[in-house]
């Protein structure tokens, strides 16, 4: 025991008593600059939300418009309408008139962009890069066919033979670069799409269908990249590899904010609400770029009970309960509120948050990040991998108001018209319950007390009262009579209504599928031409899918695989092309023109301008066109060449011994034809000139060799 002891002198024991305050204190100071460092960017983060919410929330907001257009959906009256009728006694049906043309839209735009044929296509360059030595190697190959046809004792070409040959050359090397940049962009826009289906990125644009038509905006998320589990099977062992996908999502509108004074989203900072079970966090502990002790002290405080945001929307639980989900106030679920912040950030509070100043170079400049936070805790905080600086979220509308992200839908659109469409036909179900029956009038005077003159029943025995001194003894004890029934005029009035929102809504009622038809209607030509105008009066909001939705999504899935990829997957001067205005104008119209055009070159003249291939290539598209495989149907040109029995180094459908004189040659030897200017090569060729010598380099415009 007394070796344990140590014996110190009071000046010893004053000096280590302040080296421990001294240690304690710096720790505290290092915890509150922790905190401080923490609270900053989320309690920038909050204050940003906060005037978010207040603006959607208020009067000027779109909040109210959301709830209202759930109600509409699920032919739900507001609580104050709902008082009035049952003040009144009467009907509480709801027509769904609304919900029917949301219904009839969603049906028209998926018909356009979810059929066989992609919303979207890469397009290659029209003026692809040659390669810089071109005009070198086609003077070099000039220079050898004018020496080739010296020696054959032919004339020397003149310089305007010249002058054309190397033309024809260089239109030849541009039409077989022009024809690669069309083979390449091909192949890149399977592979996109490929990284598109397994991304989701249609099933998430399947559910904006069924938004715009309803809410004031629809929204739709990604790429965002995620990592997920690839499971593989080895030798009937399963191996499951983490790897990194790009997803795209679904955003409801109820669960995204962006600043309030913007006309476009792409200038905004967004917020987006997401919720978290406690696995969802156990799954990001030591993934990269999170703070592993943030999201420990959220499983701490928030793990068991759960978080809800305090800035949420006022909304919440209304929308709770027109989607059977439980009211967030109560979250017996335990789920956890997570708020995703993209937009500028001073570069000052990221360097409290922890970036490098390699990140950072200027404190006072700002950046665009990517931050999440729960509570009081930021658990990530990244610069923005988006290379056009904006938020990874495309909004548009079903009819779009300039100078505002928010547009109107069908529930806005029709907003009148529902409610006297849903009064008319109240007023004509009261109408019908009333005069279904006689009305009863009973003279209780004259009623005994014994008698239940509420009950009414076939043979009813009724027992009166005669007053000898009253003067009601010649009145009827009971009296019947009839209500007037108004059901015609009020149906033909609810009729009225609804042709009013078919020519407001630009839903005609057969896109649903009604039998109330008439004119052109009655018969199927008719039908299908009044299908087509339907189509046509979309062609508005497909541009608006197209432009603010198709467009940049793809084209940041573009950008992404630019900055990835390592296999040279695209050449980086292909254009995105959205197709689904095309698809609503010139569908059908394509397709008849396709069959009008085999119609009309089946003759042997055309024949002999498109030739086999030609042809070839309009019966794949009118076969893909119709639904069947066109590659399959149709062989590809290879082996159309080989049924043909063309040579090597003919195009498909020349007979043999017909190939065309060899490209370069001047004339055949001895003089017994006079000299031409050079022929055109021909670029379906693949090697080296014909009739050339050992020495002469490939033709440029027929690929290499």
């Amino acid at each position: 025991m007394a070796a344990g002891l140590r014996l110190v002198s009071p000046e010893g024991l004053l000096a280590q008593e302040a080296q421990d305050a001294q240690t304690r204190v710096a720790a505290e100071d290092m915890a509150a600059a922790n905190n401080n460092i923490q609270l900053s960017l989320a309690a920038f983060i909050d204050n940003q939300f906060s005037i978010m919410s207040r603006h959607r929330d208020g009067a000027s907001g779109w909040s109210d418009r959301l709830v209202h257009a759930m109600r509409v959906f699920n032919g739900q009256y507001d609580t104050q309408k709902l008082m009035e009728i049952r003040k009144f006694g009467g009907s509480q049906i709801y027509s769904r008139l609304v919900a029917t043309k949301c219904r009839g839209a969603t049906s028209l735009l998926r018909d356009i962009y979810l059929n066989t044929e992609k919303p979207w296509g890469l397009e290659p360059t029209p003026d692809p890069t040659l390669p810089d030595d071109l005009a070198a190697s086609i003077g070099q190959l000039v220079q050898v066919e004018v020496a080739n046809a010296s020696r054959g004792l032919q004339p020397p070409p003149s310089p305007e033979q010249i002058r054309d040959r190397m033309k024809q050359l260089f239109l030849g090397a541009k039409r077989a670069a022009t024809k690669k940049a069309r083979e390449e962009a091909e192949k890149a826009f399977t592979k996109l799409d490929d990284l598109l289906v397994e991304g989701e990125f249609y099933e998430a644009l399947n559910a904006i269908l069924i938004d715009i038509p309803l809410f004031p905006f629809c929204c739709l998320k990604g790429p965002v990249v995620r990592i997920t589990p690839d499971v593989t099977w080895v030798q009937g062992k399963a191996q499951v590899v983490n790897k990194p996908r790009m997803f795209w999502n679904r955003v409801s509108p109820f669960d995204v904010w962006w600043t309030p004074g913007v006309s476009n989203i792409k200038d905004a900072a967004v917020v987006e609400r997401t919720r978290l079970t406690r696995s969802d966090l156990n799954e990001l502990i030591g993934l990269p770029g999170y703070n592993q002790a943030a999201i420990a002290e959220v499983l701490k405080w928030y793990g068991q009970s759960g978080y809800v945001e305090a800035n949420a929307s006022t909304v919440d639980t209304p929308r709770a309960v027109m989607e059977s989900r439980e009211d967030p106030r109560m979250n017996e679920s335990g789920l956890i509120d997570m708020l995703e912040y993209h937009g500028y950030v001073q570069g000052m509070m990221l360097l409290d948050q922890g970036m490098s100043p390699e990140q950072i170079p200027d404190p006072l400049k700002d950046y665009f990040v990517d931050a999440f936070k729960i509570g009081r805790y930021v658990i990530k905080t990244q610069l923005s991998p988006s290379l056009r600086k904006r938020p990874p979220y495309y909004v548009t509308s079903f009819e779009k108001v300039p100078g505002t992200v928010v547009g109107n839908a069908l529930p806005d659109i029709l907003a009148d018209i529902g409610e006297a469409a849903n009064a008319s036909l109240r007023s004509l179900i009261n109408n019908m319950s009333i005069a279904s029956g006689p009305q009863v009038v009973v003279n209780d005077d004259r009623i005994s007390d014994n008698q239940d003159s509420d009950e009414l029943y076939p043979w009813k025995r009724w027992h009166v009262t005669t007053d000898p001194l009253g003067s009601n003894n010649s009145q009827q004890p009971i009296v019947f009579f009839n209500a007037d029934s108004h059901a015609q005029e009020l149906l033909g009035v609810y009729e009225k209504f609804s042709q009013i929102a078919d020519e407001l809504s630009a839903i005609p009622r057969y896109i649903t599928g009604s039998e109330r038809l008439g004119g052109a209607g009655r018969t199927a030509s008719g039908l299908a031409m009044l299908m087509g105008n339907a189509a046509k009066i979309l062609q508005t909001v497909a541009s608006n899918i197209d432009g603010d939705i198709i467009e940049p999504s793809v084209s940041a899935l573009y950008d992404l695989v630019m900055l990835t990829d390592q296999t040279g997957m695209l050449r980086g001067d292909e254009g995105i092309k959205v197709l689904g205005v095309n698809v609503a104008m010139q569908r059908e119209t394509q397709r008849q023109r396709q069959l009008e055009f085999l119609q009309i070159t089946a003759n042997p003249i055309d024949s002999q301008i498109t030739g086999v291939r030609g042809r070839a290539t309009v019966l794949r598209e009118v076969s893909k066109g119709i639904g069947l495989p066109g590659e399959d149907i149709v062989p590809p040109d290879d082996e159309i060449k080989a049924q043909m029995g063309g040579p090597p180094g003919a195009p498909p459908g020349v007979p043999p011994g017909q190939g065309g004189p060899p490209v370069g040659a001047g004339g055949p030897p001895g003089g017994q034809a006079p000299p031409g200017p050079p022929q055109a090569p021909n670029t379906n060729v693949v090697g080296r000139t014909p009739g050339a010598g050992q020495g002469t380099p490939p033709n440029p415009a027929q690929g290499p060799g």
